[in-house]
């Protein structure tokens, strides 16, 4: 990673409204795009691994939680690099904390050693505390209670929305301010992202969704690392 700062590439980049806060992207992916043509050479690799990530967060409505977690594997080294792992540690966690929850509101066991079902470095404390109410994780992450509560109250947009606020202010918590590097482009790229799929969260079929992970019978591949 180049140690350059990003002066003219960040002053480029409109404000970000916080994602709830807003009913249009401030900047078109395509503007994005290139503003982000600034980029040094040795910087641009590990955006693309930063851009990988991105679009197989996106994947789960159309993926088996088996294929999601093999396209993980194929990235996991390169997010494991210092530069992005202490950013993507934060979703990768909440994704597998929440397919947890899904999995265990559906009324499964735990999963079964070897099961594909969760990625990232709590699937096997999760599986030891699979019968505490919060996996015993509430102390890392303080959002899983409210969490739980929505999920199994069926509030898909409310539920929605905390795991974006909360995914936000980690983002915001990593940048000091006047921060001109690499990561302050990056922490934009992730802010920009959970704003562009908030603006194009579909609210309807989320709710058919939610009814179909309750209603669902277990069959071969149940979807449960999804959302």
């Amino acid at each position: 990673m180049s140690s350059q700062p990003y002066y003219t590439l960040l002053a480029s980049l409109p404000p970000l409204p916080r994602f709830d806060q807003t009913d249009r992207l401030p900047i078109t992916r395509e503007r994005l795009a290139q503003r982000l043509s600034m980029l040094a050479e040795n910087d641009v690799q590990l955006y693309e691994h930063a851009a990988d990530f991105l679009a197989w967060q996106r994947q789960s409505a159309t993926r088996t939680d088996e294929e999601m977690i093999t396209n993980f594997k194929k990235m996991e080294k390169h997010i494991a690099l210092p530069t992005l792992q202490s950013i993507f540690d934060f979703p990768i966690d909440q994704r597998t904390i929440m397919a947890a929850l899904r999995r265990r509101f559906r009324g499964l066991q735990a999963p079964a050693a070897g099961e594909p079902w969760g990625v990232g470095r709590y699937v096997n404390h999760i599986e030891r505390n699979w019968d505490h109410p919060h996996f015993k994780l509430s102390a890392v992450y303080a959002w899983i209670p409210q969490a739980r509560t929505y999920l199994e109250a069926g509030e898909t947009l409310t539920l929605e929305r905390l795991l974006k606020n909360a995914l936000w202010d980690h983002a915001d918590r990593l940048i000091p301010p006047y921060e001109f590097g690499f990561r302050a482009v990056l922490i934009y790229i992730i802010k920009w992202d959970i704003l562009d799929r908030w603006l194009s969260y579909d609210i309807e079929a989320a709710k058919v969704r939610f009814e179909e992970l309750v209603t669902e019978v277990t069959d071969e591949q149940p979807k449960i690392f999804d959302g």
